[in-house]
C-alpha cells in the first residue's frame, strides 16, 4: 500500500494537507517565517482530482474538504498577527521585543552581546610586599 499524498483525493490525502496547514499556523504563531510556496497549486491539484471522482466518492470528501477550508482561517489569522507585529516594528511602535533590539543597537551591541570583561588591576597594585626594603 502506498502512502497518501497531500494532493490525493482521499480523506487521508486531505488530512495530510490540513496537517501541513496546521504546522504552518504553529510556526507563524511562534514568529517563524513560513514558506507557503506551492500551497495554491497543491490545493488546485487536490480539487481537480476530487472533481474527477465519481459523484458518490466526491461527496464522501465534502467533510474533509470542509475541515481543510476551516484550517485556513486560523492560519490566515496567525499570518495577519505576524504581519501586524512586523509592521509595528518597522514603524518603530512600541513592542518590548523590538524595543530591546533598538536599544541594543543604539549602544552598539547586538541583542546577545556579552558584557565587557572586568578591567585588569593596575600594574603597580597595592599588594603586600613580603620582602623587607
Amino acid at each position: 500500500m502506498t502512502e497518501p499524498s497531500a494532493t490525493e483525493p482521499s480523506a487521508a490525502g486531505i488530512a495530510l494537507l490540513a496537517g501541513a496547514l496546521d504546522e504552518a499556523r504553529r510556526q507563524a504563531e511562534a514568529g517563524a517565517t513560513i514558506d507557503l510556496a506551492g500551497l495554491e497549486e497543491r490545493v488546485a491539484t487536490l480539487c481537480a482530482a476530487a472533481e474527477a471522482l465519481p459523484r458518490a466518492e466526491a461527496q464522501a470528501l465534502l467533510g474533509p474538504l470542509g475541515d481543510l477550508v476551516a484550517a485556513l482561517d486560523p492560519l490566515a489569522a496567525a499570518l495577519k498577527t505576524q504581519h501586524a507585529a512586523r509592521d509595528a516594528a518597522l514603524e518603530g511602535r512600541d513592542d518590548p521585543h523590538t524595543a530591546r533590539h533598538r536599544a541594543a543597537a543604539a549602544y552598539g551591541r547586538g541583542p546577545a552581546a556579552a558584557p565587557p570583561p572586568a578591567p585588569l588591576p593596575p600594574a603597580h597594585s597595592a599588594l603586600p610586599d613580603d620582602e623587607p626594603t
